[in-house]
């Protein structure tokens, strides 16, 4: 009973131990996108090596949008562990990931394809934006607070 007494006082409640719906969706997004954004970069690199595979008026443009997603693509995979179990360097990472996410698919937007550009940003706020509002944020706050 002693055990449940103290769980009952600690200051800050559940939020430390039970980790919010929208974090576990953020982490399996990490990583669904970051494999859809792999295979798919390492396609468009493929296809790039082939003479007369792309288009040749957006060849550049799709080659190097490829590369940017693929750096994205593995530090989403990377950090998608580190974001199920609440480490907060990988929140960090995410958002800078998400940014570089989000320039990438603007620079999509503007150069090649549009629709593709203007989805993967969006991707890339869905992905940062609940770790660092509501719940999310709540629970890795809670989490960085030192027990006392």
């Amino acid at each position: 009973m002693s055990g449940q007494g103290a769980a009952a006082e600690s200051p800050v409640g559940p939020d430390r131990g039970r980790r919010p719906g929208v974090v576990t969706a953020v982490a399996v997004l990490c990583w669904v996108v970051g494999g859809v954004e792999l295979v798919l970069s390492i396609l468009i690199l493929v296809l790039a090596a082939i003479p007369g595979a792309l288009p040749s008026a957006q060849a550049g443009s799709l080659l190097a949008s490829s590369i940017g997603y693929l750096v994205v693509a593995l530090a989403y995979l990377a950090v998608g562990f580190g974001v199920f179990r609440g480490v907060d360097v990988a929140r960090v990472i995410v958002l800078l990931a998400s940014l570089i996410h989000l320039a990438v698919g603007l620079y999509t937007a503007l150069t090649s394809e549009p629709i593709a550009g203007i989805l993967s940003m969006g991707l890339a706020v869905a992905i940062a934006l609940p770790l660092w509002i509501g719940r999310g944020a709540a629970w890795f706050d809670a989490r960085r607070t030192p027990r006392s």
